[in-house]
């Protein structure tokens, strides 16, 4: 089925000659603004040596690695106040954590991520909300096995109040997300869903990725920085959307997640121990994954991206941790909900679709090291290619049967 492409507002042209002739700040805000209210800017390819030059006048007015990675934050969090659809409760904070990520560089670093509704989308360009890696079999299953389908809607109404609500602890809530979790798997094994099958469901799955997230996840991997990917849902399922999207699963990736075990015959028949939900997503309780944290204990910085308070705590159990950068994606109920992600997170981003931010974070954390140059000239072209209009057809996983 080929999907109508979505119409786009006229480009907004920027005076690139009158531009280079200002100051440095101006040109910062007026080339380089993060966002504008209530219309979607885009940037021209011809604005590049506008948004390269801006970057190499703060390299070289700040030769020393400690100023640069300052200057750098700063011009960050500038960006940040601009944009409406970020928060930030302690901008000093916030300033200090990107300071030290910033200097210390790609060696240093570490990042952790949730999936659904983190790395993948909320909602689609219509409006309608995408699925998460389970409800895969909650929407594809609903023609050829209606039962199961039921079945599992049944479980999310009773589920989802609980997950969310307010007025409960996570001590509270935890047994509540384990007879969840461990009903939904017992049905999807109790079904015999093939390895084909499932591709195919993934295949025609309202299940896309963030706007910015495929080249966020290249960036990682080309600069040999871990990415763990700490998700309460599917991991075949998100190898699966992975493989498809980049062509093939990032030799940094390390997948935490709830893994589907298949039979000689390629039949689901098991999901791995430990359970892995909502609630208990760290190493702490994760035993079985302290050898890989001790691998990577010199890397003290942690750039931790969540879309749930459940989040928040993926990185507790990190051998000799030092900054972590705490990015959160409020995606719902916002009114209710922002107080306490802007308690819990460094950086709240509301009701968006793309990486955008946490992908110029973290190729700025390259910009203080002897390879800079190379990496600025990334950040420039990831800075154009990442505000190319988005078509469905852009976002839509490859049909994995072929």
């Amino acid at each position: 089925m080929v999907l109508a492409k979505r119409v786009l507002r006229p480009l907004l042209v920027s005076p690139v000659r009158r531009l280079r002739s200002q100051s440095m700040l101006a040109v910062s805000q007026r080339s380089l603004a993060f966002a504008v209210p209530n219309q979607r800017r885009r940037r021209l390819t011809d604005d590049f040596p506008v948004i390269e030059n801006t970057i190499e006048q703060i390299m070289q007015e700040h030769d020393h690695p400690g100023e640069l990675a300052q200057a750098l934050a700063m011009y960050i969090i500038d960006k940040i106040k601009k944009n409406p659809n970020v928060r930030v409760r302690d901008p000093a904070a916030l300033q200090a954590k990107l300071q030290q990520i910033i200097r210390d560089g790609y060696d240093k670093l570490l990042v952790i991520s949730d999936f659904d509704f983190t790395l993948s989308r909320y909602k689609d360009n219509t409006g309608q909300r995408c699925l998460t890696t389970h409800g895969v079999f909650d929407d594809c299953t609903k023609e050829l096995y209606p039962k199961l389908a039921e079945e599992l809607g049944i479980l999310v109404k009773k589920y989802i109040p609980i997950e969310f609500c307010p007025n409960m602890s996570v001590e509270e809530k935890t047994p509540h997300m384990e007879d969840w979790w461990r009903t939904s798997h017992q049905k999807i094994v109790e079904n015999k869903f093939t390895y084909e099958q499932i591709e195919e469901f993934v295949s025609r799955a309202r299940l896309y990725l963030r706007d910015a997230a495929v080249e966020f996840i290249r960036s990682v991997e080309a600069h040999n920085v871990p990415l763990v990917l700490f998700s309460a849902g599917i991991g075949n399922i998100i190898e699966i959307i992975l493989k498809k999207a980049l062509g093939h699963v990032p030799h940094t990736l390390h997948v935490i997640s709830n893994l589907m075990e298949f039979d000689d015959n390629n039949v689901c028949v098991n999901f791995t121990e430990p359970l892995i939900h909502t609630f208990c997503k760290n190493s702490s309780v994760i035993t079985g994954e302290r050898p890989f944290f001790h691998h990577v204990r010199n890397r003290t910085n942690v750039i931790l991206l969540g879309d749930s308070l459940g989040d928040i705590n993926m990185d507790v159990g990190i051998e000799n941790e030092g900054t972590s950068l705490k990015i959160g994606f409020l995606n719902f109920d916002f009114d209710n909900l922002l107080p306490r992600y802007t308690e819990v997170y460094d950086i709240v981003i509301i009701d968006s679709q793309t990486m955008e931010l946490p992908l110029e974070i973290f190729r700025f954390c390259g910009l203080t090291h002897p390879q800079s140059v190379t990496n600025l000239q990334d950040l420039c072209h990831a800075t154009v290619a990442s505000e190319k209009p988005k078509t469905e057809d852009d976002m839509a996983v490859p049909n994995v049967s072929a």
